[in-house]
């Protein structure tokens, strides 16, 4: 069984429960919130994918009124943390803390866990062309960019910076070369985008001074 979990040998994958299994568990569960600590307990040490997919979930699919500001924080932390080459995931309590009403939680899962299991029935090893540690620091410099992008107040743009994370997340879990070079490219036009909208407001206020 395929697993989204990052740092751990291939050989040990089966011990590991899948994101879709855990996000299961939480909306069937009694809890009236669920918090980011609850979420790293239940992912267990190593569960810098896993989280990185979560945080970018809810920016996908508007579910949740200004998740940019709510997640991207939390997902800075985590993306810095897999640069450095932390081992286990850890946040701040003030991040730790952070959750949100069961109800909504379980309006992002209805719609996100069919898309989830089909990419855990895809995602396989192949194509791989880095170390795991190479490979982590990519994806956590690509994705500490993409996190300050998603926490930019702008309009409808944080849509694709979150398509990137979770698609080299996945990558990253799965050893899986074509998601990781899906992820980059994303990465590489959501920076055009972000670009593009950036030089259009600094020209705009150039012409009107």
């Amino acid at each position: 069984m395929n697993t989204l979990s990052s740092g751990l040998p291939l050989g040990n994958a089966a011990a590991v429960k899948t994101l879709s299994e855990v996000l299961r568990e939480f909306d069937q569960s009694p809890a009236e919130r669920i918090s980011l600590g609850d979420m790293i307990t239940a992912l267990g040490d190593r569960s810098f994918v896993p989280l990185m997919i979560l945080l970018a979930l809810p920016n996908v699919f508007f579910f949740v009124p200004g998740s940019s500001v709510i997640t991207g924080l939390p997902l800075l932390f985590i993306a810095f943390q897999l640069v450095i080459g932390r081992p286990v995931v850890w946040l701040p309590k003030v991040l730790n803390e952070r959750s949100i009403e069961h109800g909504v939680f379980s309006r992002v899962f209805s719609r996100a866990v069919p898309w989830i299991e089909w990419v855990e029935r895809l995602a396989r090893p192949r194509y791989w062309p880095f170390s795991r540690v190479v490979a982590e620091r990519i994806v956590g410099l690509t994705s500490l960019v993409m996190a300050i992008f998603m926490f930019l107040p702008i309009p409808f743009a944080n849509s694709l910076p979150a398509v990137s994370v979770i698609t080299m997340a996945l990558g990253l879990g799965q050893r899986d070369g074509l998601w990781l070079a899906s992820g980059l490219v994303a990465c590489l036009v959501s920076t055009a985008i972000v670009v593009a909208i950036f030089s259009a407001g600094a020209f705009a206020m150039l012409s009107f001074f």
